[in-house]
């Protein structure tokens, strides 16, 4: 009994974690009059980036539900299959948008910003 309770609140907790990062996002303008493609670049890359690191983050969070519902329903269930499945399939995600942003950094030095690009990095 102490034992399911235990899992519940893990699960709980891991819930509010899942939902205060969903609502925690920083908007950053974008800048609308300048002309310079670089700095599209730069801020496409940069976008790419930001996203394949929430796909990451949930897809730690998936793995850790795994291993919750593995302790809950057993390795066989089909709620430990769907979780694995899509934590599967957010790393996929995430390492799709960092290859996104890797074109477009690329993108950037082949116009010629190669060192605009490695100041806005650092």
């Amino acid at each position: 009994m102490n034992r399911i309770f235990r899992s519940i609140a893990l699960l709980l907790a891991l819930e509010i974690a899942g939902m205060s990062g969903c609502t925690t996002s920083t908007k950053e303008e974008l800048e609308l009059t300048t002309y310079d493609p670089m700095d599209d670049h730069q801020k496409i890359a940069a976008y790419y980036r930001l996203e394949a690191a929430r796909f990451r983050q949930t897809a730690e969070e998936l793995s850790m539900r795994v291993l919750l519902y593995e302790e809950l329903f057993g390795p066989t269930s089909d709620w430990v299959t769907g979780a694995r499945l899509l934590g599967q399939s957010y790393s996929h995600q995430a390492k799709q948008h960092e290859q996104k942003a890797h074109e477009h950094l690329q993108l950037l030095e082949e116009q010629g910003g190669g060192s605009h690009a490695q100041s806005n990095r650092q």
